[in-house]
């Protein structure tokens, strides 16, 4: 059963926000643009997961984006499955081309349609998470638990080597069904009896973090494009007019296309706007409109007139 489920990356939102916003000439979108390609990548290797986890035992527990701290550092799972005899950490990856794991030197390389590259090791990765959540299970005190790590890649264009030849952590996703069972052998009779012990502390421990792309590419609020887009056709901007918002190139009306750029701003800006910002925003010239706006939004506040903040609820 899945116990924590997997939700859109607030990180892919946040650099879809910046795409979106940023003009076509700005010196810092094809940085953007390629940070959300690898992004969208890293998340489809992710839900390729779907289909293969479907197939476990109904008592196995499983948690996806699963965030604890060590009692030193934070570390991040993709995902963690959870029985009665063991764990199994997976690390999800979504990369093409020919793989070589170099274990001697701890580098992943790729020979790909676009020349060579190389990565930092996966599997060095996965087995510090495997460390890190030994601590974290000792700091908890549970008992040890066998725990278990696997790379799994899901690109159905790559192929797979290494210099190690005792390297067996390294599998394609569809093979995961079988690699959990081969695991699942080893433990035969044996019961911690603490599965559910270890779930609950897993939900309570966890930690959201989102990283903000904005400030790694040195961005201002003044950089971003204004304005509405209409939901149609994606023309900026569009324009209000007696309680609607109207595109004047494919015609279409609505009166709630200010909604995903609110939360473009949300994204960009953070939770608080004020009537001031809004307007500024959203290219409204009153103030009126904008109350509305932000009152039939039914959004929590704090301070009073000119001073008022409101809080954008996009979490």
């Amino acid at each position: 059963m899945i116990i924590k489920q997997r939700t859109f990356p607030r990180d892919i939102e946040q650099l879809q926000a910046i795409e979106r916003r940023l003009g076509a000439n700005h010196p810092q979108l094809p940085k953007v643009k390629e940070h959300l390609k690898n992004r969208l990548s890293g998340h489809k290797g992710e839900l390729a997961l779907n289909f293969p986890l479907s197939y476990l035992p109904e008592n196995y527990r499983i948690f996806h984006h699963l965030r604890l701290y060590d009692g030193t550092h934070f570390f991040q799972i993709d995902c963690l499955i959870l029985t009665d005899q063991w764990i199994l950490i997976v690390e999800a990856k979504n990369i093409g081309g020919e793989l070589f794991y170099n274990q001697r030197f701890n580098f992943l390389s790729r020979t790909w349609d676009d020349g060579p590259q190389t990565f930092s090791d996966p599997v060095l990765q996965v087995r510090r998470h495997r460390r890190q959540l030994q601590q974290w299970l000792h700091s908890k005190g549970f008992p040890d638990i066998p725990i278990y790590c696997l790379v799994a890649n899901s690109h159905p264009g790559t192929s797979i080597n290494t210099d190690d030849p005792s390297l067996d952590i390294v599998i394609r996703t569809e093979a995961l069904p079988e690699k959990v069972e081969e695991i699942a052998t080893k433990h035969n009779g044996m019961d911690y009896r603490c599965s559910h012990l270890v779930s609950d502390k897993l939900i309570n421990s966890h930690s959201d973090y989102h990283k903000d792309y904005t400030e790694l590419f040195h961005l201002q609020s003044h950089e971003y494009k204004k304005g509405v887009f209409c939901t149609a056709c994606q023309k900026l901007p569009i324009h209000r007019l007696h309680g609607t918002w109207g595109c004047e190139n494919c015609r279409r009306k609505n009166p709630t296309a200010h909604i995903p750029s609110l939360k473009d701003y949300f994204l960009l800006n953070g939770a608080e706007i004020t009537n001031k910002g809004l307007r500024d925003f959203l290219l409204i010239n009153s103030p009126n409109i904008a109350k509305k706006i932000l009152t039939d939004m039914n959004l929590e506040t704090y301070g009073n007139n000119k001073g008022k903040v409101y809080l954008l609820g996009f979490y």
